[in-house]
C-alpha cells in the first residue's frame, strides 16, 4: 500500500490566479483532472465487488461492543436506505437533514442519500444541543426546506425538535 504521507500521494502544488474588479482573486489549478468515479456510490459498489467482506465502518457501542459492516453488508443497506428515501419523497428538490453525532448510522443515511442522488445535510450536533434559543438550526432548516430530518436520539434532540416544529 502507498505511503499517503509521502509528497509524492500529492498534487504539485501550483495554482493559477487571476485577479478581478473589486479586489476578488480566482484561483485554479492549472492540473487536469485526473479520472474520477461518477460518484461515492460508485466507490462503494467497486469495494463491495472487490472485497466484499472487508470490515469498512466500525464503531463501539457504550457498553463497549463493536457493531462492524463491511463493504457488501453497507452497500446493501445504503440502497435499501436510497429507495427509502426515494418512496418517501425525497428528491435533489427534497433534501434530507441528519442531526446526530457521527457513528455509523449516519453514515448509512449518508452512503444511501449519495448512491440515489439525494442531497443530504450533516447538521452540526451544537445547533441542537448547545443553543438555548436554536436559531441557527432554525435558519438552516428554513433554507434546505428538508423532507426528512434524522434525529439518532429522540430524547437527545427533543428541545430542538420542538423549537424547530414552532418557526
Amino acid at each position: 500500500m502507498a505511503n499517503i504521507f509521502s509528497p509524492d500521494a500529492f498534487a504539485p502544488a501550483r495554482v493559477e490566479v487571476e485577479h478581478r474588479p473589486g479586489g476578488a482573486c480566482l484561483l485554479r489549478s492549472p492540473l487536469a483532472l485526473e479520472r474520477y468515479a461518477r460518484c461515492v456510490g460508485a466507490w462503494l459498489e467497486d469495494w463491495a465487488g472487490r472485497e466484499p467482506q472487508r470490515l469498512f465502518l466500525a464503531e463501539r457501542s457504550p457498553e463497549g461492543r463493536w457493531r462492524q459492516l463491511s463493504y457488501a453488508a453497507t452497500l446493501e443497506r445504503a440502497r435499501a436506505i436510497g429507495q427509502a428515501l426515494i418512496s418517501r419523497g425525497l428528491s435533489p428538490e427534497h433534501p434530507l437533514a441528519i442531526l446526530s453525532d457521527n457513528g455509523i448510522d449516519h453514515a448509512l443515511l449518508a452512503l444511501g442519500a449519495m448512491h440515489v442522488g439525494v442531497p443530504y445535510a450533516p447538521i452540526s450536533p451544537a445547533y441542537s444541543l448547545m443553543s438555548a434559543d436554536h436559531a441557527r438550526l432554525k435558519t438552516i432548516l428554513a433554507l434546505l426546506r428538508p423532507r426528512l430530518v434524522f434525529v439518532d436520539d429522540g430524547a437527545k434532540y427533543a428541545k430542538a425538535i420542538a423549537a424547530a416544529r414552532q418557526s
